[in-house]
Protein backbone atom coordinates (compact mmCIF):
# COMPACT_ATOMS: atom_id res chain seq x y z
CA UNK A 1 0.00 0.00 0.00
CA UNK A 2 1.19 3.08 -0.64
CA UNK A 3 1.88 5.24 2.35
CA UNK A 4 2.72 9.06 2.29
CA UNK A 5 4.60 10.40 5.48
CA UNK A 6 3.20 14.31 5.35
CA UNK A 7 4.67 17.30 7.17
CA UNK A 8 1.26 18.12 8.05
CA UNK A 9 1.09 15.74 10.45
CA UNK A 10 3.76 17.32 12.37
CA UNK A 11 2.20 20.54 11.93
CA UNK A 12 -1.24 19.67 13.46
CA UNK A 13 0.80 18.54 16.57
CA UNK A 14 1.89 22.44 16.79
CA UNK A 15 -0.95 23.79 15.68
CA UNK A 16 -2.30 24.60 19.52
CA UNK A 17 0.87 25.85 20.26
CA UNK A 18 0.38 28.87 18.11
CA UNK A 19 -3.47 29.05 17.29
CA UNK A 20 -5.02 32.63 16.60
CA UNK A 21 -8.57 33.45 15.12
CA UNK A 22 -7.23 35.75 12.79
CA UNK A 23 -3.92 37.08 12.39
CA UNK A 24 -3.46 40.63 12.61
CA UNK A 25 -1.07 42.70 10.57
CA UNK A 26 2.04 43.32 11.39
CA UNK A 27 4.23 45.94 10.80
CA UNK A 28 6.59 45.18 7.50
CA UNK A 29 10.39 44.83 8.09
CA UNK A 30 13.26 47.17 6.96
CA UNK A 31 15.36 45.90 4.33
CA UNK A 32 18.87 47.49 4.90
CA UNK A 33 20.23 45.97 1.61
CA UNK A 34 16.98 46.19 -0.63
CA UNK A 35 17.25 43.09 -2.37
CA UNK A 36 15.25 39.62 -1.29
CA UNK A 37 18.48 37.72 0.26
CA UNK A 38 17.63 40.05 3.05
CA UNK A 39 13.49 38.20 3.96
CA UNK A 40 15.08 34.85 2.79
CA UNK A 41 17.63 34.87 5.37
CA UNK A 42 14.85 36.79 7.82
CA UNK A 43 12.56 34.14 7.22
CA UNK A 44 15.20 30.84 7.82
CA UNK A 45 16.35 32.88 11.19
CA UNK A 46 12.81 33.19 12.28
CA UNK A 47 11.78 29.71 11.89
CA UNK A 48 14.96 28.70 13.81
CA UNK A 49 13.59 30.38 16.78
CA UNK A 50 10.11 29.74 15.90
CA UNK A 51 8.65 32.90 15.00
CA UNK A 52 6.21 32.50 13.44
CA UNK A 53 5.34 35.93 12.97
CA UNK A 54 8.24 37.52 11.61
CA UNK A 55 8.78 33.95 9.25
CA UNK A 56 5.07 35.21 8.04
CA UNK A 57 5.92 38.73 7.81
CA UNK A 58 8.98 38.17 5.21
CA UNK A 59 7.38 35.67 3.33
CA UNK A 60 5.25 38.75 2.25
CA UNK A 61 8.02 40.91 1.79
CA UNK A 62 9.22 38.14 -0.61
CA UNK A 63 5.71 37.60 -2.69
CA UNK A 64 5.68 42.01 -2.96
CA UNK A 65 8.61 41.48 -5.31
CA UNK A 66 7.17 38.03 -6.70
CA UNK A 67 3.33 37.74 -6.25
CA UNK A 68 3.27 34.30 -8.68
CA UNK A 69 5.83 32.47 -6.71
CA UNK A 70 4.43 29.02 -6.29
CA UNK A 71 7.02 28.18 -3.68
CA UNK A 72 6.93 31.03 -1.02
CA UNK A 73 2.74 31.02 -1.38
CA UNK A 74 2.95 27.42 -0.54
CA UNK A 75 5.32 28.71 2.03
CA UNK A 76 2.71 31.77 3.43
CA UNK A 77 -0.24 28.91 3.14
CA UNK A 78 1.78 26.74 5.63
CA UNK A 79 2.79 29.31 8.00
CA UNK A 80 -1.08 30.29 8.33
CA UNK A 81 -1.84 26.88 9.15
CA UNK A 82 0.82 26.56 11.93
CA UNK A 83 -0.16 29.60 13.24
CA UNK A 84 -3.73 28.75 13.24
CA UNK A 85 -5.16 31.31 10.91
CA UNK A 86 -7.06 28.16 9.03
CA UNK A 87 -9.25 30.34 7.17
CA UNK A 88 -5.98 32.42 5.20
CA UNK A 89 -4.47 29.27 4.87
CA UNK A 90 -7.52 27.37 3.49
CA UNK A 91 -7.22 30.63 0.93
CA UNK A 92 -4.15 30.49 -0.48
CA UNK A 93 -4.32 26.67 -0.56
CA UNK A 94 -7.36 26.84 -2.67
CA UNK A 95 -5.42 29.65 -5.12
CA UNK A 96 -2.46 27.61 -5.31
CA UNK A 97 -4.85 23.76 -6.04
CA UNK A 98 -6.26 26.14 -8.56
CA UNK A 99 -3.15 25.92 -10.57
CA UNK A 100 -2.38 22.67 -9.62
CA UNK A 101 -5.10 20.46 -8.46
CA UNK A 102 -3.23 17.04 -8.36
CA UNK A 103 -1.04 18.01 -5.41
CA UNK A 104 -1.33 15.73 -2.43
CA UNK A 105 0.19 17.94 -0.05
CA UNK A 106 -1.52 20.92 -0.87
CA UNK A 107 -4.88 18.70 -0.57
CA UNK A 108 -4.36 17.75 3.01
CA UNK A 109 -3.45 20.99 3.80
CA UNK A 110 -6.54 22.58 2.63
CA UNK A 111 -8.62 19.50 4.33
CA UNK A 112 -6.79 19.82 7.56
CA UNK A 113 -7.25 23.30 7.71
CA UNK A 114 -10.77 23.43 7.33
CA UNK A 115 -11.14 20.53 9.46
CA UNK A 116 -9.81 22.64 12.03
CA UNK A 117 -11.75 25.46 11.45
CA UNK A 118 -14.68 23.22 11.83
CA UNK A 119 -15.44 22.86 8.54
CA UNK A 120 -16.69 19.35 8.63
CA UNK A 121 -17.96 19.00 5.46
CA UNK A 122 -15.96 20.58 2.70
CA UNK A 123 -12.93 19.06 4.95
CA UNK A 124 -14.64 15.62 3.92
CA UNK A 125 -14.43 16.27 0.43
CA UNK A 126 -11.08 17.27 0.02
CA UNK A 127 -10.22 14.03 2.13
CA UNK A 128 -12.61 12.20 -0.03
CA UNK A 129 -10.50 13.78 -3.01
CA UNK A 130 -7.00 13.09 -1.26
CA UNK A 131 -7.95 9.24 -0.02
CA UNK A 132 -8.17 7.26 -3.13
CA UNK A 133 -4.62 8.98 -4.18
CA UNK A 134 -2.78 8.03 -1.64
CA UNK A 135 -4.70 5.14 -0.18
CA UNK A 136 -3.06 6.61 3.40
CA UNK A 137 -5.09 4.97 6.48
CA UNK A 138 -4.66 8.28 8.16
CA UNK A 139 -6.68 9.92 5.69
CA UNK A 140 -9.34 7.07 5.44
CA UNK A 141 -9.66 7.39 9.28
CA UNK A 142 -10.60 11.19 9.09
CA UNK A 143 -13.22 10.56 6.84
CA UNK A 144 -14.92 8.34 8.68
CA UNK A 145 -14.42 10.78 11.42
CA UNK A 146 -16.02 13.84 9.57
CA UNK A 147 -18.78 10.95 8.15
CA UNK A 148 -19.71 10.36 12.10
CA UNK A 149 -19.40 14.12 12.80
CA UNK A 150 -22.08 14.83 9.84
CA UNK A 151 -24.49 11.63 11.17
CA UNK A 152 -23.76 10.36 7.43
CA UNK A 153 -23.89 6.97 9.37
CA UNK A 154 -24.43 4.52 6.81
CA UNK A 155 -21.11 6.01 4.51
CA UNK A 156 -18.94 6.23 7.89
CA UNK A 157 -20.05 2.40 8.54
CA UNK A 158 -19.36 1.34 4.97
CA UNK A 159 -15.40 2.93 5.30
CA UNK A 160 -15.26 1.48 9.11
CA UNK A 161 -15.37 -2.09 7.02
CA UNK A 162 -12.73 -0.57 4.85
CA UNK A 163 -10.60 0.52 7.08
CA UNK A 164 -11.24 -3.23 8.80
CA UNK A 165 -10.10 -4.74 5.71
CA UNK A 166 -6.53 -3.39 5.76
CA UNK A 167 -3.88 -5.41 6.89
CA UNK A 168 -1.87 -2.15 8.33
CA UNK A 169 -5.32 -1.50 10.21
CA UNK A 170 -3.65 -3.61 13.54
CA UNK A 171 -0.04 -1.97 13.09
CA UNK A 172 -0.84 1.91 12.46
CA UNK A 173 -1.47 4.07 15.05
CA UNK A 174 -3.44 7.18 15.65
CA UNK A 175 -3.51 9.57 18.35
CA UNK A 176 -7.58 9.42 19.75
CA UNK A 177 -8.70 11.93 22.27
CA UNK A 178 -10.06 10.17 25.37
CA UNK A 179 -10.78 13.03 27.64
CA UNK A 180 -10.02 16.83 27.90
CA UNK A 181 -6.14 17.65 26.74
CA UNK A 182 -5.61 13.34 26.88
CA UNK A 183 -4.83 11.29 23.98
CA UNK A 184 -3.93 7.37 23.35
CA UNK A 185 -1.89 6.41 21.08
CA UNK A 186 -4.37 3.36 19.25
CA UNK A 187 -3.93 1.29 16.35
CA UNK A 188 -6.20 1.86 13.71
CA UNK A 189 -8.78 -1.17 14.10
CA UNK A 190 -9.02 -0.21 17.73
CA UNK A 191 -10.11 3.22 17.38
CA UNK A 192 -12.63 2.15 14.05
CA UNK A 193 -14.39 -0.60 15.99
CA UNK A 194 -14.98 1.25 19.29
CA UNK A 195 -16.62 4.06 16.64
CA UNK A 196 -18.56 1.35 14.82
CA UNK A 197 -19.51 0.52 18.59
CA UNK A 198 -20.63 3.96 19.21
CA UNK A 199 -23.00 3.61 16.01
CA UNK A 200 -24.71 0.56 16.67
CA UNK A 201 -25.44 1.97 20.48
CA UNK A 202 -27.11 4.75 18.86
CA UNK A 203 -29.28 2.55 16.41
CA UNK A 204 -30.26 0.67 19.56
CA UNK A 205 -28.06 -2.36 19.01
CA UNK A 206 -26.79 -3.21 22.43
CA UNK A 207 -25.84 -6.21 21.79
CA UNK A 208 -23.64 -5.54 18.37
CA UNK A 209 -22.31 -2.82 20.55
CA UNK A 210 -21.02 -4.44 23.16
CA UNK A 211 -19.56 -7.29 21.25
CA UNK A 212 -17.22 -4.25 18.93
CA UNK A 213 -16.21 -2.90 22.12
CA UNK A 214 -15.05 -5.78 23.59
CA UNK A 215 -13.47 -6.42 20.00
CA UNK A 216 -11.62 -3.03 20.40
CA UNK A 217 -10.72 -3.91 23.82
CA UNK A 218 -8.68 -7.55 22.30
CA UNK A 219 -6.91 -5.31 20.11
CA UNK A 220 -6.14 -3.02 22.65
CA UNK A 221 -6.74 -3.19 26.31
CA UNK A 222 -6.65 -0.61 28.06
CA UNK A 223 -8.15 1.43 25.17
CA UNK A 224 -10.04 4.00 27.41
CA UNK A 225 -13.29 4.62 25.28
CA UNK A 226 -14.88 1.15 24.42
CA UNK A 227 -13.82 1.15 28.27
CA UNK A 228 -16.14 3.68 29.16
CA UNK A 229 -18.69 2.84 26.54
CA UNK A 230 -19.24 -0.78 27.68
CA UNK A 231 -19.31 1.33 31.70
CA UNK A 232 -22.64 2.88 29.96
CA UNK A 233 -23.72 0.27 28.18
CA UNK A 234 -23.94 -2.07 31.90
CA UNK A 235 -25.43 1.25 33.34
CA UNK A 236 -28.04 1.72 31.10
CA UNK A 237 -29.03 -2.15 31.32
CA UNK A 238 -29.31 -1.86 34.93
CA UNK A 239 -31.51 0.35 35.17
CA UNK A 240 -35.15 -0.79 35.86
CA UNK A 241 -37.97 0.83 34.26
CA UNK A 242 -40.40 3.01 36.01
Amino acid sequence: MKKIISFLFLICGATNLFAQKNVKSEPLLTNPTGDISFFVKTYKQAMNYNDLVVATQSVYEILSTDSSNFAWKDTLARLFLMRGAYDQSVFVGKELLNKSPDDIRLTEMVAIALQSAGDSKQSLEYYEKLYPKTLNLYHLYQIIILQYSLARLGECSANIDLLLKNPDAEKGTIDVTVGQGYTQKVPYKAAALNIKGVIAKQLNENTAAEALFNEALKVMPDFILPKGNLEDLKKEQMKVPE
